[in-house]
């Protein structure tokens, strides 16, 4: 599909006390909102760019949806990280330690203390688009999300979808994510099960190994998600193929 600027409009709003970049259709009443969240020391405009990847990989027939990059709520320009911004703070230390002896088991059981405060002011967020999309265009405000994101953003997607409270949760995006919260993500009763999900993690990521991305893999799978493991040759990032199989899972979620 190619990108027309006039099919669509663009804003900046805050929503929830998140400011975010947001595009709706300019006229049709999209079907569903993808909701990504950028990664920690990233802007948080860094994954507003996917939005035209993913259009220049959807078939023309691909129906009409909302997308919304909310910013972290954390400002790291005082660790030396300008335009920086992330969902819950790192313990830098911890982490150099776990790199330097290759040992990210103890990262499976971590529970980030604000990791709860950035589910919640994420869902408000996301509650005050799907408002503002039904005011809008004169829906029900239970829209369909799709919640997505990379590294940090990934790990809060996967624990809103596990244990938020969000309604009409349509699927999961996880682009170099990791496992933790295991036990309390093994005990989710959201629905889950079949739910499409994609995943990607490359095998010489230095900052997220590929090992905590497949450990958070078996976990999805065994609770049911619908989807496969995208591996590839290649450090943190997000690869061509992963925005092409993003793009034809958001496709059949619309269809």
């Amino acid at each position: 599909m190619k990108y027309d600027p006039e099919a669509w409009s663009f804003s900046r709003p805050c929503l929830g006390g998140l400011n975010t970049a947001f595009i709706l259709p300019a006229k049709a009443a999209p079907r569903y909102l993808v909701t990504l969240m950028h990664g920690f020391g990233a802007p948080g405009t860094d994954l507003v760019n996917l939005f035209d990847d993913l259009l220049y990989y959807m078939p023309d027939n691909t129906a009409p949806f909302g997308f919304l990059c909310p910013e972290g709520p954390i400002d790291l320009e005082e660790q030396g990280i300008p335009d920086g911004r992330a969902w819950w703070p790192l313990n830098m230390a911890q982490l150099m330690l776990m790199s330097a002896t290759n040992s990210f088991d103890a990262m499976r059981e971590t529970v980030p203390p604000e990791l709860d405060g950035a589910r919640e002011q994420l869902q408000t967020c996301i509650d005050e688009a799907r408002k503002s999309i039904a005011s809008d265009f004169q829906l029900e405000d239970t829209l369909p999300v799709v919640l997505g994101g990379f590294s940090q953003g990934a790990m809060l997607a996967t624990d809103t979808a596990l244990r938020g409270s969000l309604k009409n949760v349509a699927g999961l995006i996880a682009y170099s994510g990791a496992l933790i919260c295991e036990s309390h993500w093994r005990r989710t009763s959201n629905p889950v099960r079949n739910l499409p999900l994609i995943q990607s993690h490359g095998r010489l990521d230095n900052i997220l190994p590929f090992a905590t991305g497949q450990w958070l893999y078996e976990l999805l799978s065994e609770l049911g998600f619908d989807g496969k493991l995208l591996e590839f040759d290649g450090p943190h990032t997000i690869p061509s193929e992963a925005i092409l199989q993003t793009a034809k899972m958001l496709h059949t979620i619309g269809a």
